[in-house]
């Protein structure tokens, strides 16, 4: 157990805290920025989770879950209001069916929602303190890594990559305007005034 209070864990631990406490203020959180920081924390995660070493298991019963479903259903929801802003999906009418962009937000929200549920349950039973519980959580995560997580974590990275630039969705536009700051003039030059004298005005 020697290795569950190392530099690795314990750089895997505060990305595993900021991520889940990222997904839990959602609501609160301009979707551009929260987008924006997901898309940093995603790799950092996936870096530092293969960096992990799977220690030997101590206990022989699996230790308590402490993500309930309500907690998983808040962090869903709030991810899908957000997820939904961006496909335009809340200008639909009433009585819509359920679209295409409908069941992509919510296949999304659950894949961000799963990861948010493992590293949770992660950082709660490492913060027990107890060795055997901060070993478990340790060997817990990483054999999940392994079987599922990693993969996820990199599907998820890859939605979000979507998200952000595929400008075509129906409130992209809307969300660049609100959360990521007004849309540049494209017919303003990218060069300064000091970079126009030095190069001419081209003609």
């Amino acid at each position: 157990m020697e290795d569950y209070k190392g530099v690795v864990v314990i750089e895997f631990e505060a990305s595993a805290a900021e991520f889940c406490k990222l997904l839990e203020e959602a609501s609160s959180m301009r979707t551009g920025d929260l987008f924006g920081q997901l898309q940093q924390n995603l790799p950092v995660l996936y870096q530092r989770s293969a960096r992990l070493t799977k220690p030997k298991y101590c206990y022989e019963e699996e230790p308590k879950h402490f993500v309930s479903e309500e907690d998983y259903a808040q962090v869903h929801d709030a991810l899908q209001q957000k997820i939904e802003l961006y496909f335009g999906i809340t200008q639909m009418s009433p009585g819509t069916g359920p679209s295409q962009y409908e069941i992509m937000s919510f296949s999304i929200a659950e894949g961000f929602t799963d990861l948010y549920e493992e590293l949770k349950n992660f950082v709660k039973l490492y913060e027990i303190g107890i060795p055997q519980a901060m070993n478990d959580a340790v060997w817990i995560y990483q054999h999940n890594f392994q079987q599922a997580i990693g993969v996820k974590l990199i599907d998820c990275l890859k939605s979000l990559h979507q998200l952000l630039y595929n400008n075509s969705a129906d409130g992209a536009r809307a969300i660049q305007e609100d959360d990521f700051g007004q849309i540049e003039d494209e017919d303003e030059p990218w060069y300064s005034d000091d970079q126009e004298e030095i190069y001419g005005d081209g003609e």
